[in-house]
């Protein structure tokens, strides 16, 4: 009996997710070294062509890696977007510490590490990276940041855009500089404090 096309679609997505968290395994645990076209696909377990069928081209699977992690933090970012207190000095902390718990304890900071490595002056990577991996952060902050001001958190008026630059910057350097650049070895820094400092600083912009 012929296959449902449906299904068969079902199955192609399936296997290019497939695919692409084998590639994404390796990219770990290599700490965020960018793959050559053989090394993505003997990660994957197939042979180049196979590869190619599924993806195209290697900007084709960074960009296809970093479009599955985004979709894989939908749930944190919704977190991230919803206050946590009426507080709102208290319920930016919150959120920076929910970042740093993304990029310490789970694939956020591997993440932000490949997306770097990949993506500084990359005419393609970069903004892909960009699109995927640093906006969903700022956009998350942001709606934290509108919703505490639509119930009159604070007054109105203020760039929510800066604000949450203001917010997010600080925590994904300074991770940057511990973490994947090694900073830490010599120039340790408390995330945790840091998050805490960048929501008062925040907190002060909002007229709060």
């Amino acid at each position: 009996m012929p296959r449902k096309k449906g299904a068969a679609n079902r199955n192609s997505a399936d296997r290019k997710r497939e695919i692409l968290d084998r590639i994404w395994a390796v990219m770990r645990s290599g700490a965020g070294k960018p793959l050559s076209w053989r090394e993505m696909a003997a990660a994957a377990g197939v042979g180049p062509a196979t590869l190619s069928h599924h993806f195209g081209k290697r900007d084709d699977v960074v960009s296809a890696v970093f479009e599955a992690k985004r979709e894989d933090g939908a749930d944190p970012l919704r977190i991230l977007a919803e206050p946590s207190s009426r507080d709102l000095e208290e319920s930016l902390n919150a959120a920076l510490r929910h970042m740093i718990i993304g990029l310490t304890e789970y694939d956020v900071g591997d993440l932000v590490a490949l997306g770097l490595a990949e993506g500084m002056y990359h005419e393609a990577i970069g903004p892909l990276f960009v699109r995927d991996g640093l906006e969903p952060i700022l956009a998350g902050v942001e709606a934290r940041l509108r919703a505490h001001e639509e119930r009159g958190d604070f007054p109105a008026g203020k760039n929510l855009r800066y604000a949450a630059i203001i917010l997010a910057s600080p925590v994904l350097l300074t991770y940057a500089h511990q973490q994947p650049l090694g900073g830490r070895a010599s120039y340790p820094t408390a995330l945790e404090d840091l998050a805490a400092q960048s929501a008062k600083t925040a907190a002060q912009y909002l007229g709060v």
